[in-house]
């Protein structure tokens, strides 16, 4: 590459090399996550289907009862560790009202557990990135481009995602992991950086494509919305800064359409 780049300056020393910021979400994005709590939630709906044998809800309206908790508790403990375990705690609390039966402190705490699942480091390594995004990401770094993570979560999660993923090998310690992500944290993150030169890259529209647009930075919408409350939205904006792609991979295979 530099061997190339020498060549292009000496005979056309006019030719202004310009390197692009790229700022990645992770969950969704660049690492699979929603199944995670899919295999929690089957496994409390199988121990709850044993615990009610013959009287047990529908497994779907156990499914069903879990999103509407999760997503409701986001208002009281947005992001952190134990949203998700203490709704699958308060599902199983729930189910038990509804039968007229007083559940025990040994069985809420083992719905809790259940829900813990969800950050199996296990999971993680084994599933990895998504198709196509360690290729892409070499591609952006063979392009001297510079990589930052932008990751929405509970920071002691995200960190362990990071570790089983060897995410870092492209980040290095440009990471940034915040409890909701607004529109001042891409601006805090571009500091003195030219707007035009920077992408964020993201699968969510309440979570990447509207932070960044507010922001002011180009966006590549990469749809995967897997989750009711990343849902609730007005749908994906028509805006000259935004680019939609089908997965990662494109943005090496499409670079240089998205970023002209």
């Amino acid at each position: 590459m530099e061997i190339i780049l020498n060549t292009l300056f000496v005979h056309f020393p006019w030719v202004i090399f310009v390197n692009k910021t790229f700022i990645f979400d992770y969950d969704d994005t660049l690492a699979p996550n929603e199944y995670c709590y899919s295999f929690a939630e089957l496994k409390l709906t199988e121990w709850i289907m044993q615990k009610f044998g013959p009287r047990t809800p529908k497994p779907y309206e156990i499914g069903n009862l879990e999103v509407s908790i999760d997503k409701a508790a986001v208002s009281t403990m947005g992001f952190c560790k134990e949203r998700f375990p203490t709704s699958c705690r308060e599902t199983y609390r729930r189910i038990c009202e509804i039968k007229g039966i007083i559940p025990s402190e040994d069985d809420l705490r083992i719905a809790y557990t259940i829900g813990t699942l969800a950050f199996d480091a296990e999971l993680w390594r084994k599933h990895g990135l998504m198709e196509g995004a360690a290729e892409t990401l070499d591609f952006l770094v063979e392009q001297n481009d510079e990589l930052i993570l932008f990751s929405k979560g509970d920071k002691e999660v995200q960190e362990g995602k990071f570790r089983a993923t060897g995410i870092m090998k492209w980040f290095g310690n440009k990471i940034h992991v915040v409890p909701t992500k607004k529109s001042k944290d891409i601006l805090d993150i571009c500091g003195n950086r030219e707007k035009e030169l920077v992408y964020c890259v993201g699968n969510s529209v309440r979570s990447d494509v509207q932070p960044a647009l507010e922001a002011g930075v180009n966006m590549i919408y990469v749809p995967l919305e897997t989750w009711e409350w990343e849902m609730e939205h007005k749908g994906v904006p028509e805006h000259q800064r935004l680019k939609t792609i089908k997965s990662i991979i494109e943005l090496k295979e499409k670079y240089e359409v998205l970023t002209s």
